[in-house]
């Protein structure tokens, strides 16, 4: 199972060398994040466009949550958040289809989310077959013949299916991962081995959120210098 300690080396990632560590307030490319060659399209409009790759089986996702919810409430304004459940093997699946089962019925909320993180993290909660998962989104209060029905749809093959494309044009190969902007890759791995942090898991996610919020206002400053730049141009050729 790939987890937090990889650092994500897949080809395809480019890398700047620094010769000292750089700070999450002042994030560099190769250290704190890295970046994608071949970006991918975001259709968040004049937002930026968070993804959040993690798995239901992840412990440190699970660690990650509760401050990653935070941190979109703060940035709410600025961006558009979505999760990615990962598919690694076919022991993962089961959760992924039970997500996305989830957020096609338009049940997700995050506070519905974190209870299922509870109850495989901590309850340890057998979720390894259909009638397992039926029983558990029971007591949850969620109609069993509904949600099975949803369960086994081409709707939420579709979307599973789309989870496992996203995670190959990505590269990810551990979580919990976070891209920003189609176009930057950071997490507590990548920030913790770039800076070579032996701190405690809680300041490894202080310093990843660190780096998140400077990517997106450095994002947010290009756009408007962009903009800026494109009504001067207009100007002049009036």
């Amino acid at each position: 199972m790939k987890m937090l300690g990889k650092l994500f080396l897949a080809i395809g990632f480019s890398f700047i060398t620094c010769l000292a560590c750089a700070s999450p307030d002042s994030p560099k490319n190769g250290v704190d994040y890295l970046t994608l060659e071949n970006p991918q399209p975001s259709d968040a409009g004049d937002k930026v466009e968070v993804m959040e790759f993690f798995g239901y089986f992840c412990s440190h996702c699970y660690g990650f949550d509760a401050s990653l919810i935070k941190w979109m409430e703060k940035q709410n304004r600025h961006v558009t958040f979505k999760r990615v459940h990962i598919n690694f093997n076919d022991n993962m699946a089961l959760q992924q289809r039970l997500f996305y089962t989830l957020s096609a019925m338009g049940k997700l909320t995050n506070s519905l989310h974190h209870r299922v993180f509870d109850a495989i993290q901590v309850k340890r909660t057998p979720l390894r077959n259909e009638r397992q998962i039926g029983d558990f989104v029971q007591k949850m209060g969620i109609d069993r013949n509904t949600f099975l029905d949803m369960y086994r749809s081409f709707t939420v093959q579709s979307l599973c299916d789309g989870a496992v494309q996203m995670q190959s044009s990505y590269q990810i190969d551990g979580v919990p991962t976070i891209v920003i902007d189609g176009r930057y890759v950071t997490s507590l791995a990548i920030v913790s081995e770039g800076n070579q942090f032996s701190g405690s898991e809680e300041e490894a996610r202080v310093m990843t959120m660190q780096v998140m919020d400077n990517l997106v206002a450095r994002i947010l400053k290009e756009r408007q210098e962009s903009r800026k730049n494109a009504a001067t141009a207009k100007n002049r050729k009036k």
